[in-house]
């Protein structure tokens, strides 16, 4: 059988991207190396409420675990404020808190329910890319289909394989799930992110909520060469402690001590082609990085990219869908970045200035709710440094 479209990787862009094609009477055949279904990931697993604005059919309430509408700031384990995330007329700004496990497979189910075939345990080897069409192989086995979208992660082998995004760069977080029962005494709410900044140069420490756990992580999101004495591990570890002192706790050590996981961020350095020049091959979420430079938020880009490339598979337009991704989300990542680096160069300052005034986290609930773009929040950064006191 020769399918319309081969998906390779069933995160949130992958089985977004099967879902949508499906949805649209392709043929889809959707792969992941994963042995069976629900998996774990490890991820923060923040999604902005804005995501329902760019992708139709989204059913929140059977994903999420709890519902953020706060964040917690601190600097290096200190100095904390608490503020709500609000919309312009005053109702929170949520997001929504996902376990992955459970977030992918909502995702690869209503895939299968539009249509798609989903094969497991598959773990690509191999893609080549014909004048008429698109193999995969798996080690004996092999499919083949009209066009294939890599959604295999920030180090997957289909981008590599089609000469896509060979010359990405990483950033690095590590993240553990903690058992967690909120309680009064318990000193971590169930509706708010916690974030710390200072601990982790070019980066920072974070607790988000889930059903019974923690997620507890600290990540560089702007790569640079540590020094030769410096341990990159052990800097985010550090972080991760001091993020767990800030609200009491200590990490579990001993039997109840939990896995440590370490995954790459792949880093935004700009708009790149997305899709080979025949459009045959396209990638999607993390594999074609699109992470978001300032918070290090994947999930919605994974989601939106998923949804912008099905759109452009089934009306055979897919060599415009690098132009696409560009007009959709470059000038948002590209602000994005330039707020990072002003942000890296003098974090104490723009925390003191912007993170702790809680007019700066209500600027964020907006850019939650999808009532500003980060465009926006760049001007507001650069108008509060040129007059701190106004």
């Amino acid at each position: 059988m020769i399918y319309d479209v081969i998906v390779v990787g069933a995160g949130p862009g992958g089985a977004m991207c099967a879902w949508k094609c499906a949805e649209r009477g392709m043929t889809v055949l959707l792969l992941d190396r994963a042995p069976s279904l629900p998996r774990y990931k490890p991820c923060g697993g923040g999604i902005p409420s804005s995501l329902v604005r760019h992708v139709e059919g989204l059913e929140p309430e059977k994903f999420t675990d709890l519902t953020v509408t706060k964040l917690r700031h601190t600097w290096r384990g200190k100095s904390p404020v608490l503020a709500e995330m609000t919309c312009s007329n005053g109702e929170p700004a949520q997001v929504w808190m996902v376990m992955r496990s459970k977030f992918d497979t909502y995702l690869v189910e209503k895939a299968q329910a539009a249509g798609a075939t989903l094969k497991l345990g598959v773990k690509v080897s191999d893609v080549t890319v014909q004048s008429d069409g698109v193999t995969v192989t798996a080690g004996e086995e092999s499919w083949t289909a009209r066009y294939v979208v890599g959604a295999d992660g920030a180090k997957g082998i289909v981008g590599a394989r089609a000469g896509l995004r060979l010359g990405k760069r990483w950033g690095i977080a590590r993240e553990v799930e903690i058992p967690f029962e909120y309680t009064e005494s318990a000193g971590v709410l169930k509706d708010a992110c916690y974030l710390d900044y200072g601990s982790v140069k070019n980066g920072y420490a974070w607790i988000f909520p889930k059903t019974g756990y923690l997620s507890v992580g600290a990540g560089m999101l702007v790569p640079r060469q540590p020094k030769a004495e410096q341990n990159v591990g052990k800097i985010l570890m550090d972080a991760i402690h001091v993020m767990l002192g800030s609200v009491g706790m200590t990490y579990p050590e001993g039997i109840d001590a939990p896995k440590l996981w370490a995954h790459p961020i792949p880093f935004w350095t700009g708009i790149e082609p997305l899709a080979t020049k025949d459009g045959r091959v396209l990638l999607v979420g993390d594999a074609a990085g699109v992470v978001q430079p300032l918070f290090g938020e994947g999930i919605q880009y994974a989601v939106r990219t998923g949804n912008i490339a099905a759109q452009h598979l089934a009306e055979n337009t897919t060599e415009s869908y690098t132009e696409a991704v560009k007009l959709e989300l470059a000038g948002e990542f590209d602000a994005a970045l330039r707020v990072g680096k002003v942000f890296h160069r003098t974090p104490y300052l723009s925390y003191k200035l912007g993170v702790k005034n809680p007019a700066g986290t209500k600027l964020v609930g907006r850019l939650m709710s999808g009532e500003v773009s980060l465009e926006h929040l760049e001007q507001r950064i650069y108008d509060k440094l040129k007059n701190p006191f106004k």
